[in-house]
């Protein structure tokens, strides 16, 4: 993967109860900054992310994991700091690539097509000739 294409990143933490976890882990920008790791645009990314409850539910508010979208570059920084720091051993790490769904793009090419799409010129005649013919008809009954 390139440096740019975004991924999708989990993280989990079951030391922490679920609405903690985003200040937990901004810990992490701060460790970045004594590490010399830039991760440009992770404060953003933080601030974007869902939480997805765990397996015990949300009633138990633990266990849950934070879904989150960034680039592959900051993703890898970020396992690097996991890795480097003691304090972060506790956090799982899953990074996914993320896939573009690809029904819009289908339901747009279908838009094209049937909005290209123009009547037959021979349905649209034969469509006119009965009308005609009714109106002869009604003519020569008059006459």
């Amino acid at each position: 993967m390139k440096g740019s294409t975004s991924v999708k990143l989990e993280l989990r933490n079951p030391r922490y109860q679920d609405r903690e976890l985003k200040e937990h882990l901004s810990e992490l920008i701060l460790y970045s900054k004594y590490a010399g790791i830039n991760l440009e645009g992770f404060h953003e990314s933080i601030t974007k992310a869902r939480l997805e409850p765990g397996q015990d539910g949300m009633e138990m508010r633990s266990g849950g994991k934070l879904v989150l979208e960034t680039s592959y570059k900051t993703a890898t920084s970020i396992n690097q700091l996991v890795q480097m720091y003691p304090v972060f051993s506790t956090w799982d790490i899953k990074i996914s690539e993320v896939r573009k769904s690809s029904v819009a793009t289908k339901n747009r090419k279908k838009e094209k097509v049937m909005a290209t799409k123009k009547p037959a010129k021979k349905a649209a005649k034969k469509a006119a000739k009965p009308a005609k013919k009714a109106a002869k008809k009604k003519a020569a009954k008059k006459k």
